[in-house]
This record gives C-alpha cells, structure tokens and sequence, in this order.
C-alpha cells in the first residue's frame, strides 16, 4: 500500500487500515478478501427476511402458548395483536427507515452485518436475554406470552418498510 493512497489493495476504504504501516498490509487485504461484502438490496433482504422470520417466530411461539381454555387467553392474544401492530406501524417504523437509511447510504460492498449498527446488535441481544428472563420470571403465562404476540406482531407488521425499500431499490437500479 503505498503513501496516500486511499484504499487498500483490494479496493477497501483505507478508514479500514488508517492506522496500518506497512507490514500490516497484510490483515487489511485479508478482511478486504474474506469479509462477507453484500449489495446494498442484499443487505435490506437480510433485514426483512430477519424482521420477518423473527417477528413471525414469536408470534407463532407465543400463541401456542398462550392458554385459550377461557375468553382471557382470546383476550390477551387480541391484545396483544393490536397493541403489535400499533407498535409496529407507530413506533418501529422509524427504527425501520433508520435501518433502511443507513443500508442505502452505506452502497454497495458493506460487510453483511452491518445492516444494523452495533447499538441495535446489541439491543437484538438484550431482548433475547430479556426474553428469556421473562420465560423464567414467576409472572402468569398469558401475559408473558402476549409480549411475545405484540412484539413479534410490531416486527412483522414494520418489517414491510424492508420489503417496499428493497423492491424500489431494485427497480430503482435496473
């Protein structure tokens, strides 16, 4: 990599390698070569299909466990629906076109993981760990499984931003 240059052998942002001398050339060109780079309309399939799958999962998960026997399991599931999708249309909506936003703005050739920022990685596991606490608390088993029904109906419900961005990505770039 010669001086001033402003990307590495492989094509790679030097923002990658700023603080490389050159007998670190080496690792910039090994994670510019093996790093899982995807198209941006890549990136925001990944993104749907996460929100979706895992917005699906728990919808399912927590409606077969939600007890039905009597009218309050009905009723905890239709709340629990409502209050997803309003949570969904109202409140992830704008975490969704944030997302949507940084793929975009980021292009092409970005590692595959970074469709969501480091924050919201780290936010995807605090609600698992916050899930499992909930499964594991002395709470009843309706309203515990109704968080599992709103939340995988709120991602289920924005998870269509991913879709819509992805379809007009693609025809946008035909």
């Amino acid at each position: 990599m010669a001086k001033g240059d402003s990307t590495c052998r492989y094509g790679e942002p030097l923002v990658w390698c700023e603080s490389m001398t050159e007998k670190d050339d080496f690792s910039c060109s090994f994670a510019a070569r093996y790093k899982p780079a995807a198209k941006a309309s890549t990136h925001l399939f990944a993104a749907a299909l996460m929100w979706t799958t895992v917005g699906i999962m728990l919808g399912i998960r927590g409606i077969f466990n939600i007890d039905f026997s009597s009218w309050q399991g009905v009723a905890w599931a239709a709340g629990a629906l409502i209050a997803g999708g309003l949570k969904g249309e109202f409140v992830l909506r704008k975490s969704a076109k944030r997302t949507v936003c940084r793929i975009l703005e980021r292009g092409d050739g970005k590692c595959l993981g970074g469709f969501m920022s480091w924050k919201s990685w780290l936010l995807v596991a605090s609600m698992i760990v916050m899930g499992k606490l909930l499964r594991a608390s002395p709470l009843p088993r309706n309203p515990v499984w109704s968080v599992y029904v709103a939340v995988g109906a709120a991602l289920a419900v924005s998870s269509r931003f991913f879709w819509i961005a992805r379809r007009d990505y693609i025809n946008r770039n035909r």
